[in-house]
């Protein structure tokens, strides 16, 4: 009788895998080194549709409709069910950096504008995050978004979007020279008319002309909690005039976690304080209003905490069922069929891969009929589908199955659902993860 290998050993053996490719949770806690829980394994195949509806209802918009708040949202599988784990995070990561990689040129040019049309109105992207350990002020996810742009990079080859700008700047001044960076970025906050939050941020504007990556993180880094709460906003206006000075004119914020904020763990004086503060600083106040469109994510739950206070402070309406809306709301779904739970799956098991898988067999150790049966059995919600196959693959590895089929699958599978809330039960607050330190690397 064959002794039974340790499962990372038939993993790595026998499936040529580096490990588990899946992630146990699924919670996309951007910026982490961790790709399966990342978000940078996002596949727009899988949600292909829905990417192009974002770009040209969220990226269009803000360049060309003056969109200022749009909305991304998921309703969930079945009665009460939970309307997390469709995508939204990675999603909004993916149009970030695809944004930024060259201003939105090549996001105008995939949805039919000319090359003339694509070089008119450059923007950029930044993302942050409401969370319940860091930022659950609007201040503190303007900082964010700042620091974002100082400090994310997708790969160690990529700059930064600060970078990025700073780049565009040297070419429009003509010169490298910080001070005269300064200066031109000096004369953006001049030239502003109407409601200002003050100067820039002057230590900041400084590190940001002089080119310094290193330095320029460790500021961002060490500037306190205190200082993030109440002046946050000044550094992302900082960052807008300098985006201003290098020609770029639109800026997409992509934020995220907004069901933090709407937290019952937030008192509802604080919501209605920063509810309205959306109105002031996006709506009301040099840079913001003239350079930024924020685009947040938006499910049943965060929306009964923050109704009031939204119609209250009269902000754009987030009701995804009207009409009149429909140019800022877009909405994720299931996955409707197996070929986009293939892609899905295969986005994860290449980027774990040590050799090529046999022929005809892309999904191994899957079959196309164990497939089927995640699919079938996952309500095709990607998180619930990514954390069952988790549970196949350290299912069979510690059986030493050769294939994970479907008369396997299906039985650990439906052993799971006697168990398996997460798609038709909403967790408590205190169970909802949070993703502070967004950033490090």
């Amino acid at each position: 009788m064959t002794a039974t290998l340790p499962k990372i050993v038939w993993t790595k053996k026998h499936w040529k895998l580096k490990s588990n490719p899946f992630p146990s949770e699924a919670i996309a806690r951007l910026g982490g080194n961790d790709r399966r829980e990342n978000g940078l394994l996002f596949d727009p195949n899988v949600l292909s549709e829905k990417v192009k509806e974002a770009a040209e209802k969220f990226v269009l918009g803000a360049a060309y409709s003056g969109l200022r708040f749009g909305y991304l949202w998921s309703l969930g599988v079945g009665l009460e069910g939970d309307a997390r784990g469709f995508g939204k995070s990675s999603l909004m990561q993916y149009l970030v950096e695809r944004v930024n990689e060259d201003f939105g040129r090549r996001v105008f040019l995939d949805t039919g504008l000319e090359e003339e049309d694509a070089d008119e109105h450059p923007l950029c992207a930044v993302l942050a995050s409401f969370d319940m350990a860091n930022a659950r002020s609007l201040n503190a996810v303007f900082y964010e978004a700042a620091r974002y742009a100082c400090r994310f990079r997708r790969d160690d080859d990529s700059p930064t979007l600060a970078e990025r700008l700073r780049e565009e700047l040297v070419k429009i001044a003509g010169t490298d020279d910080t001070e005269q960076l300064v200066s031109a970025i000096a004369k953006e906050q001049e030239e502003l008319r109407g409601r200002t939050l003050g100067p820039p941020v002057e230590e900041f504007l400084q590190l940001l002309c002089t080119g310094d990556s290193q330095k320029l993180a460790q500021f961002v880094d060490n500037v306190t909690p205190t200082k993030r709460a109440r002046s946050g906003a000044t550094y992302l206006a900082t960052l807008l005039i300098m985006a201003k000075a290098a020609g770029i004119k639109h800026v997409l914020l992509c934020c995220d976690q907004l069901e933090d904020f709407a937290s019952t763990t937030t008192s509802r004086q604080k919501r209605t304080l920063e509810t309205e503060r959306f109105r002031d600083y996006i709506l009301e106040l040099q840079p913001m209003c003239d350079m930024l469109s924020c685009v947040v994510t938006m499910h049943p739950r965060a929306t009964q905490a923050i109704g009031d206070a939204w119609r209250l402070a009269d902000l754009p309406s987030y009701d995804h069922d009207r009409e009149e809306n429909r140019h800022r709301v877009v909405i994720l779904k299931s996955l409707d069929d197996v070929a986009r739970v293939k892609d899905l799956l295969s986005s994860y098991l290449k980027a774990y891969r040590t050799e090529e898988p046999p022929q005809g067999e892309p999904l191994h150790p899957f079959t196309d009929a164990a497939v089927e049966a995640l699919h079938a059995r996952s309500g095709g919600k990607p998180r619930d589908i990514l954390r069952k196959a988790n549970a196949l693959v350290e299912t069979g590895a510690e059986e030493n199955w050769q294939v994970i089929d479907a008369k396997r699958a299906i039985g650990v599978l439906d052993s799971l659902a006697a168990d398996d809330t997460t798609a038709y039960d909403v967790p408590s607050s205190d169970a909802v993860p949070t993703r502070s330190d967004l950033w490090n690397e």
